[in-house]
Order: C-alpha cells, then structure tokens, then sequence
C-alpha cells in the first residue's frame, strides 16, 4: 500500500503596494518660486499699463513711461544716481556713529542692573517717540543743514541696535559665564570671549533694523527739511507733477532698501558662520 505525496502547492506572493512619494510644495522649488514671481509682476504690470491708458500723466505714469523717466535719471543726466549717492553716503555716516555709541552702551547696560535701571525710562521713551517728531526741534537747534539728517538718521538707528544688543547680553547662557569664572576669567575676557560672541546674533538683528530705520530717516530728513538727495528729488517732482519721475525715485529707495537687507543678511552669515552650521546641522 503506497502513501499519498502531496504536493505543496506555491501561493503566488501578493507584489508590494508601492510607496507613496509625497510631493514636494512648489514654494520649495526655486524655480518655480522665480517664475511665480515674475508672472505676478508683468501681471502687475500689465494691469497697470492698462489703467493709465487714456489718463492725465500728471495723475497716474503708466509703466512705459516710468521706463522713460528712469532712462532720463539714470542714464542721460544721471540726478537718481547723484542724489541716491549723497543719501547714502549721509546714512552710512549717521549709522556708523550710531552703531559707536549703541554696541558698548548696550553691552554696559545688558551687564549692569544699575546702570540699566537708570537709563531704561529714558531708552524706551524715545524709542517709542517717531523720530519724524524730532524734526522742528532739530530745524531750531542745527538749522536746515547737513547736520540735521545726520541727526535725524543717527536717532533712527541709535534705539533698534541698542535695545537688540541689551536683548543679546541678557539671553546669554549664564552657565557659560559661571565656567568662565570657575577659571578666574576676567571681566574682560568673559566680555570678548563669551559674551559678545553669544549676542552677536541680536547685535546684527537690531544693525538690520536700524540701516532700515536710518534709511527711512534719511528720506524723512530730505523730504521734510531740506531739498536735496533722493528725498529731495522725490519731493521736488511731486510739486512739479512728474509723476514719472516720482515712481522712479520711489523706485530707486526701494532699491537701496533692499539692497541694504540682502548685505546686511551676508554679512551676519559671513560674521556668525557657527550659526550656519548648526542651522544645516538641523
């Protein structure tokens, strides 16, 4: 008597569901971002030209004209870039003494309660207080002159950078200060060594805000109390109703203002490359 074999039988493997490759956003992708952007601005664009067809130039400039204006300032007789240069070169100059006076002040006022108790009502107060609103009092005391923007644009920026770097002394880690003492540092090697390059970060946060206060009290100086630089510029062909001429020198500020956030961004990569690898890090 033989005994049945069976056979057994193969069951056939169920193929793997393929995975599900989520998509990336397009705002990831530079490209696309790039190409959003300028199908939005010649939409702008178009839209504009369209809506200042058939009005009175000394109302609205269409695009085509603003190009003619901007070729006549920029290329021909070149008064954008002569009155942009001079309030650059005023705002380079009020920042800077702004920066001298707000950086050391910040510090002593971020490592001393006392003397930051004392200071504090008087910061915040004028912090608080439009600059624009210095305008009359400064007209009277420096007179309608080359010191009065530099005033203007110096109590601009003077309050962002110093209150940043106050924020910047106190947010750093008290444990690293404690160790420097625990190996007899002085005050002055805890302040080069971990102080300043812990509130680097903020100094450059508040530099940031203020080359764009002290680019906006730079305009405000020009527009309000005197006629010259781009501020002038503006001021002089909107009473002339060159409303081309307007956009351009609009323009142009715009420009310079953007200009000032890309460098001041490179500049805080370049001075905090730490920062940068900890952020690839992550």
């Amino acid at each position: 008597m033989t005994a049945d074999v069976t056979t057994p039988t193969t069951v056939p493997a169920t193929p793997a569901a393929p995975e599900h490759t989520p998509r990336r956003p397009w705002h990831h992708d530079r490209r696309l971002v790039w190409l959003v952007r300028i199908v939005t601005l010649v939409t702008i664009l178009g839209v504009w030209e369209w809506y200042a067809q058939g009005k009175s130039i000394a109302l609205i400039a269409a695009p085509s004209k603003v190009a003619q204006s901007f070729y006549q300032l920029v290329v021909v007789d070149q008064s954008l870039l002569v009155a942009l240069m001079g309030s650059i070169v005023t705002m380079c100059i009020g920042l800077t003494l702004a920066t001298i006076v707000a950086v050391p002040l910040g510090i002593a006022m971020g490592r001393s309660t006392t003397l930051e108790s004392v200071l504090d009502p008087y910061v915040t107060f004028l912090y608080v207080l439009p600059s624009v609103a210095f305008v009359p009092v400064l007209v009277v005391m420096l007179g309608i002159d080359f010191q009065l923007r530099l005033a203007l644009i110096f109590l601009s920026a003077i309050f962002p950078i110093l209150l940043n770097t106050i924020a910047g002394v106190k947010h750093v880690d008290r444990d690293l200060i404690d160790g420097g003492i625990s190996f007899c540092a002085t005050e002055r090697q805890i302040m080069r060594t971990i102080v300043v390059p812990s509130a680097i970060p903020f100094i450059f946060a508040g530099f940031r805000i203020g080359f764009s206060a002290a680019w906006v009290g730079c305009i405000v100086a020009e527009m309000t109390a005197m006629i010259t630089g781009v501020g002038g510029l503006l001021l002089e062909s909107a009473s002339r109703f060159r409303t081309a001429d307007v956009f351009v020198a609009i323009f142009g500020i715009m420009a310079v203002a953007v200009t000032i956030q890309w460098f001041t961004s490179r500049v805080e990569v370049w001075v905090t490359p730490w920062r940068r690898g900890m952020s690839d890090g992550h």
